[in-house]
């Protein structure tokens, strides 16, 4: 006799009991609902397996399907009540549902054991499962390097809430290539969204934030929907944009993917909360007003968002997101006969996208960093290698791709704070730097506040936290702002160069060579009438086309940023050129080789100073100095 028959039986001499019409009155009653409340508990435990999570979160795993419910949602309610009746014939009274559910929880927060639950995706150490989240199945597939297979696994545990839609049995030998045909990506920035893809199924690893941008009529939203429904379909791809930083957290509680459509601002609060949810954090918020107790919600999750402008705008999430800019799609075809031939090729793309990842996963002990041209997302970098070359094509190509991708988001990093802005602009003028309080600081740099900034600080305060927060991108650009800490009596900050240490000179050779011509830095002589490299770090100041030697006081004046500037000519595309070879100790041919600049350029960024060239090329991760014979 099995326990289902057993509780049956039980359940049949219970009921046999006088009832209230016997005239036993409301003792009869409480005892026959205090029966029932127990007869639910044990109905559940015949059938489910009790634990806790280590927010102490109460499951019941079903011990047929495997299919695991909050204790305290309307899902594991709605079973209860469901089951019940269907077995027994009777309609559970609501009072004994709530004290059995209120007997469960506490047998489950005591008695069950501490076990993990994962949303949609799971694993680590190269190890994953993706939840197909198939009604009455707990088939996952489990991804390994260099394969995957759907297996039936019930020792990891997946919550599926009621939003989240089935996955389709993926079909091996696909091609990824049909995904563009929905999914409106420009050729030169595939691999970046295919790598984000890849890696949503790492939940071990910081995640990147994707950015779909372009006019109206790019197809952001028909790409963003296509993208996630390839590993989290739910039954509400796209929302809008949250109004609070826990309607994010609690959004990313129900789901895998986080998305949202249409944005066109984020709340810098907003923007603090997309950060902590992609690299992993928590939130917590008082459950009762009348008890102290904590309602958390952890999560790590893949964000994405889309909109016609860049909302993305605070500097630390700016450094961890993929901008990816939608081109104007030319020829126009049907949604509706678009998303049937897609959901036609879903399962051989999700089967091509698994066999990408787990050649990824394989190839991803090999991939290499060179000690200085690690970035931030580390993690991804190595990862998207992996997977160009899982795709038939190159880790250089992805670098190339990833690094076009970051210098734009140090321009937008630039343009998005005004004090970043002025500091570049301040820095131009005085290419020492200068080590000062952060009062000193803003009074001398608010000269170069843009016309019409409604942002600037209002504090000392507030311009050394607006410098803090720029500083990762000012150092790819050359320029180092840290604080020394308290100095005399004040917070003192220094805006130096980044190649040189503290409070020291930078190290430069007697001779410059431009060409063919030389200029002495000690006495900025040049050595003919020929143009002088305008490298302002090299004198202090702009000094152009001198062919005596500054005097004491002159050059006095210079250091100090007060001799008047001269007009300043015009360089040629060639002096430029090498100008820029000189600061990376290459020859301008080497340059061009590489592809590290063309002709394009000499053109377009001549009004750009050599040095900022230089110091965007060496951040380049591709960049190499060339042989010392080159």
């Amino acid at each position: 006799m099995t326990g289902t028959d057993l509780f049956n039986e039980q359940w049949v001499e219970n009921d046999t009991q006088p009832t209230l019409n016997d005239g036993r009155g409301e003792d009869a009653t409480e005892n026959e609902r205090q029966s029932q409340a127990s007869q639910l508990v044990d109905y559940v435990q015949a059938r489910v397996e009790l634990f806790h999570d280590e927010n102490k979160e109460v499951y019941a795993q079903d011990r047929v399907t495997g299919e695991v419910r909050r204790v305290d949602g309307r899902q594991f309610r709605d079973w209860l009540v469901a089951s019940f009746y269907k077995d027994v014939g009777k309609s559970a009274r609501d009072q004994s549902v709530r004290e059995a559910l209120s007997t469960l929880s506490g047998l489950g927060r005591f008695d069950g054991q501490c076990l993990p639950v994962h949303v949609r995706v799971a694993g680590s150490s190269g190890q994953y499962f993706l939840d197909l989240a198939i009604p009455g199945d707990s088939r996952v597939i489990c991804i390994k390097p260099g394969y995957w297979s759907v297996c039936d696994s019930q020792e990891v545990r997946f919550i599926r809430p009621e939003a989240m839609q089935p996955l389709p049995m993926p079909i091996k030998g696909g091609s990824i290539s049909t995904l563009w045909k929905i999914a409106n990506i420009p050729e030169n920035q595939r691999l970046l969204v295919l790598a984000w893809l890849v890696e949503c199924l790492r939940p071990d690893t910081p995640f990147p934030l994707i950015e779909l941008m372009g006019e109206q009529g790019t197809a952001k939203s028909t790409t963003h929907a296509a993208l996630r429904r390839l590993i989290d379909p739910n039954a509400c791809d796209l929302r809008t944009a949250p109004k609070s930083a826990e309607d994010v957290f609690v959004g990313a509680g129900a789901s895998w993917i986080v998305c949202y459509e249409n944005v066109s601002h984020l709340s810098a609060q907003i923007q603090d909360a997309l950060c902590t949810v992609a690299t992993g954090g928590g939130y917590a918020k008082r459950k009762l007003f009348t008890d102290a107790d904590e309602s958390i919600i952890n999560v790590k999750r893949p964000v994405a968002i889309n909109g016609i402008s860049a909302a993305v705008t605070a500097q630390d999430l700016i450094d961890r997101t993929l901008s990816i800019e939608m081109p104007i799609v030319r020829e126009r075809v049907e949604v509706t006969g678009l998303w049937q031939a897609y959901e036609a090729e879903r399962g051989k793309l999700l089967g091509a996208l698994l066999d990408i990842a787990a050649t990824a996963l394989a190839l991803l002990p090999s991939m290499r960093l060179p000690a200085g041209d690690k970035p931030r997302l580390v993690e991804f970098v190595r990862l998207g290698m992996a997977v160009a070359e899982a795709d038939g094509q190159s880790g250089t190509e992805f670098m190339k791709q990833f690094t076009a991708c970051r210098q734009e988001s140090i321009a937008r990093t630039i343009d998005a704070s005004p004090v970043a802005g002025a500091v570049q602009e301040w820095f131009d003028r005085n290419p020492h730097g200068r080590r000062a309080s952060a009062k000193d600081l803003m009074r001398e740099i608010e000269q170069f506040r843009p016309t019409y900034c409604d942002a600037w600080p209002k504090s000392a305060k507030g311009f050394a936290d607006a410098l803090r927060r720029a500083a990762p991108a000012l150092r790819q650009l050359g320029i180092e702002c840290r604080s020394l800490g308290k100095i005399g009596g004040s917070v003192q900050w220094e805006i130096v160069p980044t190649e040189q240490g503290p409070f020291s000179s930078p190290a430069s050779p007697d001779v410059l060579s431009i060409g063919d011509r030389k200029q002495d830095i000690r006495t900025f002589r040049t050595s003919e009438q020929a143009l002088f490299c305008a490298e302002p770090e090299q004198a202090g100041v702009q000094v152009v086309a001198i062919q005596r030697a500054l005097t004491d006081e002159e050059t006095a004046k210079a250091l100090a940023g007060t001799l008047a500037k001269q007009p300043t000519p015009v360089m040629d595309g060639e002096d430029w050129l090498h100008c820029v070879a000189a600061h990376l100790g290459a020859s301008p041919e080497y340059l061009m080789k590489q592809g590290f600049l063309d002709r394009h350029d000499l053109e377009e960024q001549q009004h750009q100073l050599p040095k900022t060239v230089a110091c965007l090329i060496r951040s380049n991760p591709a960049w190499r100095a060339p042989p010392v014979d080159h």
